[in-house]
């Protein structure tokens, strides 16, 4: 997708002073509070520390995920970000099977990762929630289909909610994909893509929470069977015997946006009476006339 040169020069506005990076991470606890009406309630696995929102509209929260997949070795089990510094390179072969699919890592803000781990089963979209955009970024290297059994001359990653019939890169109300498409065996370095859904009419709404997955995908192909299918796999052509050509592992880059309603106005968000007085102690628009 082609980017309007002139969005270099258009600033960002980050909630939070203005300053803070939409981070998606977050971990997961059960929270302990009094309801409106003084009653203890317990809410479990909620989201603590994030997801940060930034206010889209009035009465919708914008979010934004952003994570990475290593593309230089299949990950067969959950890895942090720790294991995966650790990690030799494989090449495609036995030791480390091509990347087929896998989940997005969100790396934890923090530098000590024992404090706050990664989240390693990637992007999960809120029921209620409305995809708006998904992007996808190879950086850090080639990676190549060639060697690989069943392999295209087209190696196509596809970031998006599952693999199957109807499921394209045009953006529905059942989901969308954004995809990066290579050629001669090969995706290069640097290569991007987006898929927008600019209208609610094809925004993707998320009935139950849904996880975005990156997949090395074919083309169905034919009307009965449109839509994006499990491929054979990419890999990093430069690892090899346990050593990387080249400082960076090639990544995928995955972006998930959407929006969620946000919840109606509480009591403190209107001003009943002035500032200093009880509002029992004088009429105001809560005493009756």
């Amino acid at each position: 997708m082609a980017i309007n040169p002139k969005q270099i020069s258009v600033s960002k506005i980050y909630p939070g002073n203005y300053t803070n990076v939409l981070r998606y991470w977050h971990d997961s606890k059960s929270v302990d509070f009094l309801n409106a009406n003084g009653t203890s309630q317990t809410l479990a696995n909620q989201p603590v520390g994030g997801p940060v929102g930034v206010i889209f509209r009035p009465g919708w929260i914008a979010q934004q995920a952003v994570g990475y997949v290593d593309l230089s070795y299949q990950a067969l089990g959950s890895v942090n970000q720790l294991e995966y510094y650790a990690t030799p390179y494989g090449s495609g072969g036995a030791d480390y099977a091509p990347f087929a699919n896998g989940n997005v890592i969100i790396p934890s803000p923090d530098y000590h990762k024992d404090v706050r781990t990664d989240i390693t089963n990637g992007i999960t979209v809120p029921s209620g929630a409305y995809v708006y955009r998904v992007g996808l970024r190879v950086t850090g290297g080639d990676v190549i289909s060639s060697g690989i059994t069943g392999g295209s001359a087209t190696p196509t990653l596809g970031l998006g909610p599952a693999v199957g019939v109807g499921l394209t890169t045009t953006p529905t109300t059942s989901g969308f994909f954004a995809t990066v498409v290579g050629a001669s065996s090969r995706i290069e370095n640097g290569s991007f893509n987006s898929s927008n859904a600019w209208n609610d009419a094809n925004m993707h709404a998320v009935t139950t929470d849904t996880t975005y997955k990156l997949f090395s995908v074919q083309n169905l192909g034919g009307a009965a069977a449109s839509g994006l299918g499990q491929a054979s796999g990419v890999y990093d052509d430069r690892a090899a015997a346990g050593k990387l050509s080249g400082k960076d592992k090639a990544l995928a880059i995955c972006e998930v946006c959407w929006l969620v309603p946000d919840e109606p106005p509480k009591r403190d968000d209107v001003v009943l009476q002035p500032a200093g007085l009880v509002e029992s102690s004088v009429y105001t628009s809560t005493s009756p006339a």
